[in-house]
């Protein structure tokens, strides 16, 4: 269970492991990508990195997170009578800000110019004009933007997930703060975002003449409801109501070892047999995630924990993993490229070249540079948690 100590301070076991599982999928999912950039032989026809790998890795994040926050809201609002927004938005700004600004700043200035490789998206600073709608979404925390035909950055793909995450914290506790029952929007929010991108192609193959600039901005519209996953956060956010609300039926449920057995066997079991699901792919794995969250955290008879020092501490600094590791995979390139020739050694150095410098960069930032504005982040929170 929860357990509440020092200074009110809540701490689920487990989350930290399942952050550190969805962090590294990320990173390995990313090196065989960015191998297939530069036409080197890869996995990439591997199921698990084909139709699941890192994508699922960020889904279980946005599982992870909408549980978390939303419990957090909920004990604030029990305990207080109210949700403190400004307290809210501080606490987001100091633990997101920093290094997503600080790793921006890296991509567009000081990388360019160690990095030779001629890999796309590169920033061209000089050309004002052009690189500006790129800057202004970037630095907007709106990169998710990109599928309306903005540019991105590669090295900064991935963090249109942190601005779904922000967009999403924009609106999130003033809904919790307004709604007795939260149900109401959790289910809302969940089920018009899965069906979005399949209303869009419904839209797309029915009304809308290919190549049209209204097929165009369909076909965009769908990819950006696709990436943009806030209903797998408010799932873990339903998942969270129903244990803070002590849905006694639904918790026995979840809580059934036979239950447990199935989702783990399709949550993590398809994810890595990199089983494909046509429809809903995110929506039915996020369930199974969201399955396992619940237990994973509050359930003293779950079968499987990932409460395990070595996961903890990769869980712990996995905001730093997940935000650094791709400039890091390209700067790692960028000094072994020429030894692809041979296989074995390649990889042998580029695997444990970018995962080792990626948590040693991530072990810094975390304990020399996050920890600082977090100790900030402590002084805004009236229910205190993981560090999230």
């Amino acid at each position: 269970m929860n357990q509440l100590a020092n200074q009110e301070r809540i701490y689920f076991k487990g989350i930290d492991g399942l952050r550190a599982i969805g962090a590294l999928t990320v990173v390995f999912g990313h090196i065989e990508l960015t191998k297939s950039d530069f036409s080197i032989p890869n996995l990439l026809h591997i199921p698990f990195y084909k139709y699941t790998s890192g994508h699922l890795g960020v889904v279980l994040f946005f599982v992870l997170s909408g549980f978390l926050i939303t419990y957090l809201l909920l004990e604030e609002k029990d305990k207080f009578k109210t949700i403190s927004i400004k307290r809210f938005y501080f606490r987001r700004i100091l633990r997101i800000w920093p290094i997503y600004y600080l790793i921006l700043f890296l991509l567009l200035f000081l990388f360019p110019n160690i990095i030779s490789l001629p890999y796309s998206a590169k920033p061209n600073l000089s050309n004002f004009s052009e690189s500006y709608p790129t800057l202004m979404i970037f630095f907007l925390m709106a990169p998710n933007l990109m599928p309306f035909g903005i540019p991105g950055i590669v090295g900064g793909f991935h963090l249109s997930s942190i601005g779904t995450e922000e967009q999403f914290y924009l609106f999130w506790p003033w809904l919790i703060k307004w709604f007795k029952n939260i149900m109401i929007p959790l289910l809302f929010i969940f089920v018009f975002i899965a069906i979005a991108p399949n209303f869009c192609d419904y839209l797309l193959s029915h009304f809308f003449l290919k190549g049209s600039l209204e097929y165009v901005f369909i076909e965009d519209l769908r990819l950006f409801f696709q990436l943009f996953k806030i209903d797998c956060m408010a799932l873990g956010g339903i998942f969270a109501y129903i244990y803070f609300n002590k849905k006694t039926k639904l918790l026995n449920f979840f809580f059934n070892k036979y239950v447990q057995i199935i989702a783990l066997f399709f949550g993590f079991g398809f994810w890595i047999i990199g089983i494909r699901v046509h429809f809903f792919k995110d929506e039915f794995y996020g369930i199974f995630f969201a399955i396992i969250i619940l237990n994973t955290a509050v359930n003293p008879k779950k079968l499987i924990s990932f409460d395990y020092k070595w996961l903890n501490y990769i869980g712990k600094i996995s905001y730093g993993i997940y935000v650094y590791h791709w400039i890091i995979i390209l700067f790692v390139l960028n000094f072994t490229i020429h030894m692809k020739d041979n296989s074995v050694l390649f990889n042998t150095v580029f695997y444990s070249a970018s995962l080792g410098l990626t948590l040693l960069v991530s072990h810094f930032s975390f304990f020399k540079f996050e920890s600082y504005f977090l100790k900030f982040k402590d002084k805004f929170a009236l229910i205190k948690s993981n560090k999230i």
